[in-house]
């Protein structure tokens, strides 16, 4: 029952995602969403990387390379065959040893404890194409994201992009830090505040989907 709450709260977000992206930024699919690499206790616990994705999109082939900045060589791959994207649009890969809230919104198990920075996560398709990429932290020549990198967080902090998932193709510009990293949630509602129409749409739809969730839960 728990899980399938937490799953309605992230049909909410989506669906005032939808809405406030009415007036938003077009957003390349797939793209990384948000990534916390370096948590206060142990990483393995805490860490995920978030992919977001067209709802039922298949990931197999596809991976998650980590890149190590003192080289430029790959120290990590997690392979996504057998996942794939929920109603939400956020597919949340966390490790085997994920706890707390992660464990309760994790979709797939990867060994997603990337190195702490300055290093790099690409996401890469069957064919090998780096789809999108994110570096933190400046590792010079062996710098493997788009753009500007962006900010190597100090532990118990995430890189997120805002709530339109602007991709500009700038790590700098579109990452965002998060002091309260948020796995399996848009940050719709710290992107803008809707003008009252667009309120009346997303009250319409959160009550739509409130009500479904408790007819599910009498049947």
């Amino acid at each position: 029952m728990r899980r399938n709450w937490m799953r309605r709260v992230r049909l909410m977000s989506l669906v005032a995602l939808g809405v406030l992206n009415l007036a938003g930024p077009a957003r390349a699919l797939p793209t990384l969403n948000e990534v916390y690499y370096d948590a206060v206790a142990a990483d393995a616990t805490e860490a995920f990387t978030e992919i977001f994705a067209p709802a039922g999109m298949d990931l197999s082939g596809w991976s998650l390379v980590g890149i190590n900045g003192a080289d430029g060589n790959v120290y990590q791959t997690v392979n996504l065959t057998g996942a794939f994207v929920p109603l939400d649009g956020i597919l949340v890969v966390a490790t085997s040893q994920a706890a707390g809230m992660v464990a309760l919104v994790q979709d797939f198990v990867g060994n997603v404890d990337w190195q702490n920075g300055p290093d790099a996560v690409r996401l890469v398709d069957p064919t090998g194409l780096v789809v999108d990429a994110l570096q933190y932290g400046d590792a010079g020549a062996f710098n493997a994201g788009e753009g500007n990198y962006a900010i190597d967080v100090p532990a118990g902090k995430s890189l997120s992009r805002d709530g339109f998932g602007t991709d500009t193709d700038d790590n700098f510009a579109d990452f965002r830090v998060l002091d309260i990293p948020t796995p399996g949630a848009h940050l719709s509602t710290a992107a803008a505040v809707p003008e009252p129409g667009t309120m009346l749409l997303l009250g319409a739809g959160l009550i739509g989907i409130a009500g479904v969730g408790r007819s599910h839960a009498k049947s």
